[in-house]
C-alpha cells in the first residue's frame, strides 16, 4: 500500500439475494456504485441508496449476479455512466444472446434468480481495455473467472474493488472461487491475483461478501490454493461429488454459513468451468500426442 494512505472504505449494500443477507452485496463510494447485482434485487440497492445519485456503475463483469440491474438503473438514472471491459460490452447494449443462453441453464428459474435483463445505451457506456487510471480509480484486466472481468483501484483510498477474482468469503470463512463456465481458466485467474496483490491494497471490496482489511494477503493466498485445490477435485469427479466436498469442506471450517455459501454461489454449478477447463487443455495436447 501507498505510504500515508488510508482505506477510506465503501458501503455495502447487502442485497438479500433469494431472501439471504450476506450473499452478495453491491458497494458505494465516491459518486460509484460497484456490481449493482441482479435487476431480482434492484428495490434492496434503491433502498440502500436512499436520495443518493449514482454518477457511474462500475462492472467488473456482465455476470447477471454482478450486473443484471444495470439497465434498470440507466433507466431510472439516465446520465449515469457504465464502465465495462470491452468484451463484454455489447453483451449489455444487446443482451439477447446471453440471455437465451442462460435461460438454457436455468429454465424457468431464470426470472427468479435474476429478473429483467434491460438493455443499457451504447451511449452510456466507457468502455475499457484494462490499464486506464480515471480520476481516482486504476483500472486492470483480471481474466481467469469471466474473460471481460477487471478491478478497480481507488488509489486515493488503497481499496481494491475486485468482482468474484478473490473469491467467495462468508463471515471469515475459506475464501472460494467461483467456478461457473464458460470462463474459467486457473492460470489466468493465478496472474490475476498475482497483479491485485502487486497494487498491495489496504482493504479488498467484493460481491460475495463485504470488504476485508485484515487479512488481504491472507484471503488472495486462500483463493490460490483454492482454486488449485477444486480443479483437482474437477478432474477427479463430477458436479454432484464436487458439490459434497464443497459442502464438506464448508461445514468443517464455517458450519453456520454453509447455506449462505450456497446462496453466493450454488456448488454444483462450478464444476462446470473447471471441466469445461480440463477439457481444453486435452484438446491443446492432442497435436502434440499425435505428433
Amino acid at each position: 500500500m501507498v505510504p500515508g494512505v488510508t482505506a477510506t472504505l465503501p458501503e455495502t449494500i447487502d442485497l438479500h439475494h433469494l431472501g439471504s443477507p450476506g450473499a452478495l452485496g453491491a458497494h458505494w463510494f465516491d459518486g460509484a456504485i460497484v456490481d449493482p447485482g441482479p435487476e431480482r434485487t434492484l428495490p434492496r440497492l434503491l433502498e440502500g441508496l436512499g436520495d443518493r445519485v449514482p454518477e457511474r456503475i462500475l462492472l467488473t463483469h456482465i455476470h447477471f449476479d454482478h450486473a443484471g440491474a444495470t439497465g434498470a438503473l440507466v433507466e431510472r438514472f439516465p446520465d449515469v455512466e457504465v464502465w465495462v471491459h470491452e468484451r463484454g460490452a455489447r453483451h449489455i447494449v444487446d443482451p439477447t444472446r446471453l440471455v437465451r443462453s442462460a435461460r438454457g441453464v436455468f429454465g424457468e428459474a431464470f426470472d427468479m434468480l435474476w429478473g429483467e435483463v434491460v438493455p443499457v445505451p451504447q451511449a452510456s457506456l466507457r468502455v475499457l481495455e484494462g490499464g486506464e487510471r480515471i480520476g481516482s480509480w486504476r483500472v486492470a484486466y483480471t481474466p481467469g473467472h469471466a474473460q471481460h472481468h477487471v478491478s478497480y483501484l481507488h488509489e486515493d483510498t488503497g481499496v481494491a474493488y475486485t468482482g468474484d477474482v478473490t473469491g467467495i468469503r462468508i463471515d471469515g470463512g475459506p475464501a472460494l472461487p467461483p467456478t461457473p463456465p464458460p470462463d474459467i481458466d486457473p492460470p489466468l485467474w493465478h496472474a490475476s491475483l498475482d497483479l491485485i496483490a502487486a497494487w498491495d491494497p489496504a482493504a479488498l471490496a467484493f460481491m460475495h461478501f463485504g470488504v476485508v482489511t485484515d487479512d488481504v494477503p491472507e484471503q488472495i493466498a486462500g483463493v490460490h490454493g483454492a482454486l488449485d485445490r477444486l480443479a483437482a477435485v474437477a478432474r477427479r469427479t463430477d458436479a454432484v461429488g464436487m458439490a459434497a466436498e464443497l459442502r464438506a469442506w464448508i461445514t468443517a471450517e464455517a458450519p453456520d454459513a454453509v447455506d449462505t455459501y450456497y446462496a453466493a454461489g450454488p456448488f454444483e454449478g462450478l464444476w462446470g468451468g473447471l471441466d469445461r477447463y480440463w477439457g481444453q487443455v486435452a484438446a491443446r495436447a492432442r497435436p502434440d500426442d499425435a505428433a
